[in-house]
């Protein structure tokens, strides 16, 4: 009988030896002490399993179904589940190939531990990247082998155009709004950045109605739809409504550029009352700006309001 290789099922280095003595379950030093700490834990069939996500580690397993029991977290966005590996969202957005891409590429849990990272400004989602730790994910921090990005964000984002604000080169700070929404308002709103939560926030709390990315048909064809940013019925009275267009960084994202020479012509043809506010000139006072742009008396009605 063949004796099994002494390297660890984990990530294949040398079994830890004791007093001549070989680890049965053949863990190297660091995972053993993992095990030890209850960061991993065995199951009978000799599986070592991350304590956090429930991921098999062992470097030769392949998940070749989706798991349905054994999670209390989506692995990409740690929405609770109910065993399930993903959440429902998660399941819909991506194809079945690519989350079992998710499970089965795995960093060690030690790679992974040693990896995290601590954002400066959670909040702001600032990322540092130093000599310390290269290997991190640009987006969120995760540790990588190297890459730009960890597994979840690039299927999150493969097929997106990012913006990206980097000082002193090493704190990088995502920028563009391009992808779904990920900040919660006061209302309970889901948007897409923060300024775009700030304006949210000073219309809840002014209790002006509004509704957010609401559909605006422009043509007879049922794609023919824009979502402006927010949307106040009856703003200006019965039947005179208001849309807000929050302008982001448009003089270096040439997709915002082109979105907003689509959109301004549509809005003027249409005869619709548009406020815009602008990340360059608004962020960072988005209260008194719109103090400023939301005064009915200033307002001019079937017109575009502070076009820069």
């Amino acid at each position: 009988m063949m004796k099994a290789k002494l390297e660890c099922p984990i990530c294949g280095e040398p079994t830890r030896v004791y007093m001549g003595n070989a680890r049965k379950d053949r863990l190297c030093g660091k995972h053993a002490d993992l095990l030890k700490t209850g960061e991993i834990y065995v199951k009978d069939d000799n599986l070592f399993i991350d304590s956090k996500s429930n991921i098999i580690l062992n470097k030769d397993y392949k998940y070749t179904e989706l798991p349905t029991e054994g999670f209390n977290n989506c692995v990409v966005c740690n929405e609770k589940t109910d065993g399930y590996a993903f959440c429902k969202n998660c399941f819909k957005k991506f194809k079945k190939e690519e989350l079992l891409n998710v499970l089965n590429n795995k960093n060690t849990l030690t790679a992974r531990k040693e990896n995290q990272v601590k954002l400066t400004d959670e909040e702001n989602g600032v990322v540092i990247i130093n000599e310390s730790n290269k290997s991190r994910c640009i987006t969120c921090g995760r540790g990588t082998d190297g890459l730009l990005f960890c597994p979840s964000c690039y299927y999150k984002f493969k097929d997106k155009e990012l913006l990206f604000r980097i000082t002193n080169c090493s704190h990088v700070e995502l920028l563009d709004g391009d992808y779904e929404g990920r900040y919660t308002c006061k209302d309970g709103h889901v948007v897409k950045s923060k300024s775009e939560r700030d304006i949210d926030n000073y219309l809840f709390e002014h209790n002006i109605a509004h509704a957010y990315e609401k559909e605006l048909p422009y043509g007879s064809d049922e794609k023919e739809i824009l979502h402006p940013d927010f949307f106040l019925p009856n703003y200006l009275g019965q039947g005179k409504h208001v849309y807000i267009e929050h302008w982001g960084y448009n003089e270096n994202n040439i997709q915002y550029t082109k979105t907003k020479k689509f959109k301004m012509p549509i809005y003027e043809k249409l005869g619709i009352t548009l406020v815009c506010t602008y990340e360059k000139s608004d962020s960072g006072k988005i209260d008194s700006a719109l103090d400023r742009k939301l005064n009915k008396n200033f307002i001019k009605e079937n017109e575009i309001n502070f076009e820069e």
